[in-house]
């Protein structure tokens, strides 16, 4: 009877042994395929990036779906194929997106930044704003969201709110000269024209080949009566960019101003032929300078 206890007992030794070496097999083997896993989706995540890149955005897409397979929880991931599908037009898309990678992630100031900027494209200026605000309480130093809150803020008419969200991005990148341009566009609204003037000379003086500083400043310059130099602008812009249809058509403005119709004509048809789509608020301008030119005589 021992020594059937004593087998007895070894055999439930045994199956003891055996079972904590299957359960040690088991947790090695799901840590390999956890590893594995890992790898499947940084590399389609990485080659997603580098398609994206190249502008290959159906194919990156592709890609972030593969990786989002292996891994449904990567708030990276959501971003990058959030920035793919806005890159594609597909503003919904990219919203929901970038708001499940907030979802996963609610410190992802990058996430909040990108769906900012389909928020205002989408026309959603206050949760544009909002998003914005977010990034900047997130990552403080993101110049990128000043400005981007304040041209949001200025399509919301906002203006002072506006100026302080430029000033602030000014403030962490001081020779962004796409900010001078665009603190230029409040100024201008606000109606001080000299320091729009300022503004915009600063964007050209660190930027040269930006042609909408050139067109703004010469549509400020326009504003104070100074047609030359008005024109002499938009040579300029339409110089750097000869398919800058508004540029077009602001000169043509200035030189219905001066009385050279001809010129004025050759501009305005060069406009609407660059887009077709300016015709109606040409039109109205084109009302208006003529309206003005009348009332002077």
């Amino acid at each position: 009877m021992r020594k059937d206890k004593k087998l007895i007992t070894a055999v439930n030794s045994h199956r003891s042994y055996c079972l904590s070496v299957l359960i040690i097999f088991l947790v090695t083997a799901a840590s390999l395929s956890q590893a594995q896993t890992s790898r499947f989706a940084a590399a389609y995540y990485n080659r997603g990036n580098e398609r994206y890149k190249k502008g290959d955005l159906d194919g990156a897409i592709a890609d972030y779906d593969a990786a989002l397979t292996f891994n449904p929880r990567w708030a990276l991931a959501y971003n990058m194929r959030g920035s793919a599908r806005y890159g594609k037009g597909d503003l919904e898309g990219s919203i929901a997106d970038y708001t499940t990678a907030i979802e996963i992630d609610p410190h992802l100031a990058l996430a909040h930044y990108n769906r900012g900027k389909a928020r205002r494209d989408n026309g959603d200026l206050d949760g544009s704003i909002a998003d914005y605000t977010r990034a900047i309480e997130i990552n403080p130093r993101l110049s990128s969201a000043y400005n981007n809150r304040g041209n949001a803020r200025r399509d919301k008419g906002e203006l002072d709110g506006a100026l302080a969200d430029f000033d602030n991005a000014l403030r962490l990148d001081p020779n962004n000269a796409l900010v001078y341009n665009n603190r230029g566009l409040v100024r201008r609204a606000k109606g001080d024209l000299q320091g729009a003037i300022t503004d915009y000379s600063r964007a050209i003086k660190i930027k040269p080949r930006l042609a909408e500083a050139y067109s703004n400043r010469g549509n400020a310059r326009q504003d104070l009566g100074d047609l030359d130099g008005s024109i002499g602008d938009y040579d300029s812009a339409i110089k750097v960019d000869s398919f800058f249809a508004k540029a077009y058509g602001n000169r043509g403005l200035a030189h219905l101003s001066q009385g050279d119709m001809v010129r004025a004509e050759k501009d305005f048809d060069q406009c609407l032929t660059l887009d077709p789509k300016l015709k109606p608020s040409l039109e109205e301008q084109i009302d208006r300078a003529k309206r003005r030119i009348a009332a002077r005589h």
